[in-house]
Order: C-alpha cells, then structure tokens, then sequence
C-alpha cells in the first residue's frame, strides 16, 4: 500500500500543534485540555493505521493474494474530513423533515463580554440555543393566538468564527 499525502489541516496540525499547546495550556481550563488534546490527536491519526483498520485479502487469488487496507477513520465532528462528513449527513436528514415552506435564518452572537462565561462553561452554550428556540415559539404563539400556528426552530451552536477566534453563536 502506498503511502497517500497528508491533507493540509492535518499537516498543520501534526507540524505546529504541539507548540501551540505549549504556546496556551494556560488559556485552556483543566477540564478541557485532556478532552482538546485528544481529539486533535486523533484527527491526526484519522485514515492511518495508528487507529486501526481492516484488512481484505481475495483468497481466489492464485500465487501472491494483494490485501488491501481500509484504514479506520476518528468520526470526531472536529477533523475536516469525518466533520465533513457529519455535518453533510446531518444537514441532508434537516431537508428531509423540513416542510417546503418559508424559512428565515438569523445569527445569534454573544458579547465579546460574555465569551469567556461560555468558554469556560460550554453547556451554557446549549442553554442558550434552547431559549433562542424559545424566544421563537414565544413571539409566533403571541402573533397567531386566532390561527393557534406553531413554528418549527432548528438551532447550530457554532464556537468560532471566521478568523478561529472563540466567538459563539447561534445560527437559527
């Protein structure tokens, strides 16, 4: 088996993530440093074998069988690739259920402020997305009291931004 190349993120990952840690462990609260290493790690392992994989052999094959190597993937939401994946799987199942109506979407973003509040407590994060799902339902249920409507919310927790600064918001 060849070797393949190496993705770009990932070899950005594997050439300067170790400086970067040591660069801003501080930054990181406890709680969170064993869970952020790990899944970079294992997004640098993603696709090798250092995580496994599964090897197939054609017994019919007279002489000199080639086996091929199927090499496990992380399935972290974090690496680009099974991320990608998620996220492509998710959104496909979101079209299924919704109804071909109108839809609108908003951007819900917290104070500079408040960031590190939820940095440091990331479960307020999903806090957050349900009242904004609730500030919703309040404001249809009070605009069509007479037609009893109900209003359907799909609420993305998205951590950073587009420059990767920690800038939580809510996409609704």
């Amino acid at each position: 088996m060849g070797k393949r190349k190496s993705g770009v993120i990932k070899q950005i990952l594997k050439e300067h993530f170790d400086g970067f840690w040591k660069l801003h462990l501080e930054m990181f609260p406890a709680s969170y440093r064993d869970d952020i290493k790990e899944t970079v790690e294992k997004t640098i392992k993603c696709g090798t074998r250092d995580i496994g994989y599964a090897r197939y052999e054609c017994l019919g094959c007279e002489g000199n069988p080639h086996p091929v190597f199927v090499c496990f993937t992380c399935k972290s939401r974090f690496c680009h690739k099974c991320g990608k994946k998620y996220t492509d799987d998710w959104s496909d199942k979101q079209q299924e259920l919704i109804f071909d109506v109108p839809h609108r979407h908003m951007v819900f973003t917290i104070p500079r402020e408040l960031r590190k509040v939820f940095f440091q407590d990331r479960k307020k994060l999903n806090e957050l997305s349900q009242q904004v799902a609730e500030v919703f339902k309040f404001y249809y249920h009070r605009k069509s009291k007479k037609r009893q409507l109900q209003v359907g919310v799909i609420t993305v927790i998205h951590t950073f931004g587009r420059d990767l600064k920690f800038n939580p918001h809510i996409h609704t």
